[in-house]
Formats: structure tokens, C-alpha cells, sequence
């Protein structure tokens, strides 16, 4: 059994001046709602073996507001190839985590349309509902929890696994 872990960055600064893509840091209402989904993570007993993320400063500060939430020792891999990956690209980065790490639960953060498109395209079962407000959006600091009955990364492939739960910042503030 393996349980995967999409996130997609929370709320970027679109007025960020003359900077790159890649280094567009986090808006207000992204360093507000981050730190509340680490939260929701911790309450809902998730806690990853390994985290992949994205290269990208608004994935960056994700991840370190998130950080408070998550087990202390967990191992963070930064790859450039993360960073606006296709779903295809987000698959052969998975199948490279290594058995012997022993990886069960494995969180990946990164950005759109891959994230959305991967965990739509993954998640064939579930609760329907949540399936169906998945597929319409997978808005920033949206998250997607998915179990599958594998043995190893490199065996996931579409819809095969079962959608547990998605929660977006939206739904979490009227929690």
C-alpha cells in the first residue's frame, strides 16, 4: 500500500516587478493559507516519508510554511524537473524513489496544470463527489491524498488509485 501526497503551491504575487516565473514568491493570501493546509495535513495523521518539490521560490515558501506541520526528520529533494512538469514527467520522477528508502507515503509539491492533471488522471476511485470537484479545479494550495495498492512507485499508473480526500484552502476556511 502506497499513499501519495499532491500539493499544489499555495497563492503566488502575480505583482512580483521584472522577476522570472520561477522565482515569484508567495502572496499574502499564500503565506495565510499555507501554514492552515500543514495543519489540516497533521491533523489528518499524513505524514510523508520523502517530499519531492518543485525548485521554484512560491513552492519553496510553501514548503517552509508547511514545515511546523510535518514530521521534523522527513528527507525534503528539491528537482528542477519538478518545476511546471507534465504529468508523464511527475510519473518518471516518482518510479525513480527507491524501495530500500522505504517510502510509503510520499508528498510531491509542485505546480499546474500537472499536478491537477496527474492526481485527476490517477485517482479512478474514491468519493465521488471529491473526484468530480477535483477534476473541475485543482486550485492553488490544493491538496490531493491518493492510495494505491502497490508495492512500488515505479508501478503507478492511471486510475488506479483511490482518491481518500481533497482539500483546498477554500473548503478549509469554511471547515
Amino acid at each position: 500500500m502506497k499513499t501519495l501526497i499532491l500539493m499544489r503551491h499555495a497563492k503566488s504575487a502575480w505583482d512580483a516587478g521584472q522577476i522570472s516565473d520561477h522565482n515569484r514568491p508567495l502572496s499574502d493570501r499564500g503565506r495565510e493559507t499555507a501554514p492552515a493546509m500543514g495543519q489540516w495535513l497533521k491533523a489528518q495523521k499524513l505524514k510523508p516519508d520523502l517530499i519531492l518539490c518543485s525548485t521554484a521560490t512560491r513552492v519553496s515558501e510553501t514548503l517552509a510554511l508547511l514545515r511546523p506541520s510535518l514530521p521534523p526528520d522527513v528527507p525534503i529533494k528539491g528537482l528542477e524537473g519538478l518545476y511546471m512538469a507534465l504529468p508523464r514527467e511527475i510519473l518518471t520522477v516518482l518510479a525513480k524513489v527507491k524501495e530500500k528508502d522505504k517510502v510509503d507515503t510520499l508528498m510531491v509539491i509542485g505546480h499546474n496544470p500537472g499536478m491537477g492533471s496527474l492526481a485527476h488522471w490517477l485517482a479512478g476511485q474514491g468519493d465521488k463527489r471529491a473526484l468530480e470537484r477535483m477534476k473541475e479545479n485543482f486550485p492553488t494550495g490544493a491538496i490531493a491524498v491518493i492510495d494505491f495498492d502497490i508495492s512500488t512507485w515505479r508501478d503507478l499508473d492511471g486510475e488506479q488509485g483511490s482518491l481518500r480526500q481533497f482539500m483546498t484552502p477554500r473548503d478549509l476556511a469554511k471547515e
